[in-house]
């Protein structure tokens, strides 16, 4: 018995994030918004804050998965269903304007913190399947080098037949 826990124990050490890949990922391995030109392009303040719409992606992709694991795989209606039990507070997206806010046409998303906060598609149902989408940098390539422009993160197989298209607001 004691032979089993131990190889066991060898197993997953290797997988743990602190230990070293055995061939680390080369620079071509994946793609990396920061490395394009459209980034360099960018002024500080809108770099600062495309880093703050990365930062709460990550966040609402927890939150969400949090939700679903405990109500059964569903996903809420509204990000803000996730406040205050997942997050304290909703995040509010940095590139969100008053005429943003007051928009009404969302092509199927729905808008969080009254219009000021992520905008959130859900997939079909029984599908765990989601779409966060920041007003900000309709033209910026941030899962792609071509296509996938705009602030978007996708989760899920979309098997409706619809790609989780992102909105643009005219400034």
């Amino acid at each position: 018995m004691r032979f089993q826990y131990a190889a066991i124990l060898i197993v997953m050490v290797g997988g743990f994030p602190w230990a070293a890949p055995a061939d680390p990922p080369g620079d071509d391995d994946w793609y990396d918004f920061r490395a394009t030109a459209a980034y360099a392009a960018l002024d500080q303040s809108a770099r600062e804050a495309l880093e703050q719409v990365r930062r709460d992606f990550v966040l609402l992709w927890g939150a969400l998965d949090m939700y679903a694991d405990d109500h059964g795989g569903q996903l809420p209606v509204s990000l803000d269903e996730l406040a205050p039990r997942y997050l304290r507070r909703l995040p509010v997206d940095p590139f969100a304007t008053e005429v943003g806010a007051a928009e009404k046409d969302l092509g199927g998303y729905v808008p969080s913190c009254n219009g000021r906060g992520y905008r959130y598609r859900r997939g079909a149902e029984g599908n765990r399947a989601w779409c966060l989408a920041s007003v900000g940098l309709p033209q910026f390539p941030y899962l792609a080098e071509r296509g996938n422009i705009g602030l978007y993160m996708c989760k899920g197989t979309w098997i409706s037949g619809m790609n989780p298209v992102m909105i643009r607001e005219d400034r």
